[in-house]
């Protein structure tokens, strides 16, 4: 992350701890999270959208805050997206660590492009959905044998 952005973020960084509980319980009952976000993050969601532009460049711009949010505030489901994407045959497989690394950005950016979906490398709610369907579809390994 660049030093003028960090610099930016750290008057707000009190803010930011204190909204997300309730995006990560937004997301853990199911609200899409581009929804969560906007009823949780309030005057976050400038800086919210600043960062996620950065660090997904090709999103489009309404995303933004929730990918910059689901890639900070979120772990659990950064280890759900990598543990998907190493059974779906992650090449090199991912570490499962709840980071939103360059790793992990570049295998869901190949899953998108596989999978027909935008190609922006954020596991949003369409991916997400995406990932579910393919690991519906996977056979399991005992059938396999």
């Amino acid at each position: 992350m660049e030093m003028a952005l960090l610099i930016k973020l750290l008057p707000i960084v009190f803010r930011a701890i204190n909204v997300a509980p309730q995006i990560q319980e937004a997301m853990r009952i199911g609200t899409p999270i581009v929804k969560a976000v906007e009823e949780n993050a309030g005057d976050l969601l400038p800086l919210l959208k600043e960062i996620g532009k950065e660090k997904f460049p090709d999103i489009n711009e309404k995303f933004a805050p929730a990918a910059a949010a689901s890639t900070m505030f979120d772990p659990v489901r950064i280890k759900w997206l990598q543990t998907a994407l190493n059974v779906l045959g992650a090449t090199p497989p991912l570490d499962v660590d709840g980071e939103y690394g360059p790793m992990t950005k570049d295998a869901v950016l190949l899953f998108q492009k596989v999978h027909d979906l935008v190609a922006d490398g954020w596991a949003g709610d369409t991916t997400h959905a995406a990932l579910q369907l393919a690991l519906a579809k996977k056979p399991l390994a005992a059938a396999q044998a």
